[in-house]
């Protein structure tokens, strides 16, 4: 059996319902209305309401207030950074957990930061926009997830 390195030339490849992302061949995308945030969508499950990602800052950025509808992890990569309404700042190496219905502004340093994600929900509907007196203000679902992947 002949093996090829398929993904040193293709974002993507599947067999059956395995997924195999090269990041490298992905381009980062803005996300709508946070100047500054970027993502990279790695996979996508509709059917099971899960979303893996790359997420980036540029130094000195805040993402929108949210409210988590789904359990979210991630790992940083890179970088410096934190929430608002915490007393830590995340580095390469650490490890975040946020449960349904945990609410936080994340923001980084001058540093920027990068780090791998992953959203995994009961719905497709993943997090709840918050203004300042946490009223929602919009939703994120998997279809925003949808129109920012590329490859």
């Amino acid at each position: 059996m002949s093996l090829t390195n398929v993904l040193e030339s293709q974002p993507r490849t599947n067999f059956g319902e395995i997924q195999n992302v090269n990041s490298g061949l992905i381009d980062w995308r803005e996300v709508d209305g946070q100047p500054g945030n970027y993502i990279k969508v790695l996979t996508l499950d509709e059917r099971r309401h899960r979303v893996d990602f790359l997420f980036k800052q540029e130094p000195n950025c805040e993402f929108a207030r949210h409210r988590h509808l789904c359990t979210a992890v991630a790992f940083t990569l890179e970088g410096l950074w934190g929430y608002r309404e915490g007393a830590e700042m995340h580095f390469p190496g650490t490890f975040s957990y946020e449960p349904p219905g945990s609410a936080h502004t994340p923001f980084s340093s001058d540093r920027g930061m990068t780090v791998y994600a992953s959203f995994q929900g009961e719905s497709p509907a993943m997090l709840a926009l918050l203004d300042e007196d946490d009223n929602v203000t919009g939703t994120l679902t998997l279809d925003f997830f949808k129109q920012h992947q590329s490859g």
